[in-house]
Order: C-alpha cells, then sequence, then structure tokens
C-alpha cells in the first residue's frame, strides 16, 4: 500500500514507472559471474535487474520479518552482487551503476520506531559501494494490517511528498547544462 501510494505520487509528478512484485517471481539468489544473463541466472528477476541498471530512483519496499527485510527482499538484494565489475574491491567506481542512483526503502513494520531502525543502515556499506550515492527512508511502525497504515497519514503525506521532491531533484539534474 505504501509503495501504490509512493509510486502514485512519483507518476502524478512526470516519473516513469515499472514495477516488480517479487511475490510473484520465481528466481533464485547470487550466483557466479558465469550465469546466463548479465543479471544471473535466466529466471524472472533478470528483467527486473535490468530495469533496476537504467533507473535513476530504486523504490524497494518491505515488511519486517524477523528484525529483517524479507526474504524475498533479501534474496533479490543478493543478486545485486551483479553490478560490482570484477575489480570492484580494487577499481575506485566498483559498480556498473555509477554514481548518481537514489534509493527509497519503504519499511512497514509492526513494532514501534525504537525497534529494527532503518535497515538502510545496516547495508549502507554495500549500497556505497553499489553507487547509490542519495538514500531515503519512510518508516511505517504500528502497522499490522493495511487499514493501520491508513491511520497513519502523516506517514501516506511523507510517501508523496518525497516521491514529488525525487521526481524533481532528478529532472532538474536531468536538465543541468
Amino acid at each position: 500500500m505504501l509503495a501504490e501510494r509512493f509510486c502514485g505520487a512519483a507518476a502524478q509528478a512526470g516519473a516513469q514507472i515499472e514495477t516488480f512484485a517479487l511475490r510473484d517471481m520465481q528466481f533464485q539468489g547470487y550466483t557466479t559471474p558465469q550465469a546466463a544473463t548479465p543479471y544471473g541466472p535466466d529466471d524472472d528477476l533478470a528483467p527486473a535487474l535490468a530495469a533496476i541498471k537504467t533507473a535513476d530512483l530504486l523504490v524497494m519496499s518491505t515488511p519486517i520479518y524477523f528484525c529483517n527485510m524479507t526474504g524475498l527482499l533479501k534474496q533479490a538484494f543478493d543478486r545485486f552482487f551483479c553490478f560490482f565489475k570484477p575489480d570492484y574491491v580494487t577499481n575506485p567506481e566498483p559498480s556498473v551503476l555509477g554514481r548518481d542512483k537514489v534509493l527509497v526503502l519503504l519499511q512497514a513494520q509492526g513494532e514501534g520506531p525504537e525497534r529494527y531502525g532503518d535497515l538502510l543502515d545496516h547495508y549502507g556499506p554495500a549500497l556505497d559501494k553499489l553507487g547509490f550515492a542519495r538514500r531515503d527512508v519512510i518508516r511505517a511502525c504500528g502497522v499490522r494490517a493495511p487499514g493501520d497504515l491508513t491511520a497513519q497519514p502523516g506517514i501516506l503525506q511523507s510517501a508523496d511528498t518525497m516521491a514529488r521532491q525525487l521526481v524533481a531533484d532528478l529532472e532538474g539534474k536531468r536538465n543541468e547544462p
């Protein structure tokens, strides 16, 4: 619900949106670079990874299960390893994504804000190497059912505001001389 709200506001601001629901996909985690495609196995996740490579903004949405993102999102996130160059350990530009990607994490959790924190902090070192220069999070706390989110208009407004602002920022960047 939060992802739909965010993407709807981004689309209204002029963004082109492409969505992928991991729950509807068949895919496996990271495999060796000798895989079938540049993005790993030739499975349902490969087109999503190809889209991420060309996107300016990536929005990932997850409930918190057992103190972390869902297993499906973690399995997909592990496949981001395909974006590293072969010499990523020593290369000053380790990722094929460049340095201008924007990542937004929409994090919903049943517990209050004192629990779990911002997952982007935990994954920060990998996100730095991948080239996600800007990272933002919206945490919806106390959410156990869809109605719980609609009862938090501030979270929904934050999603609208952030989506519009990011689209404007990215458009402004594109129009710079």
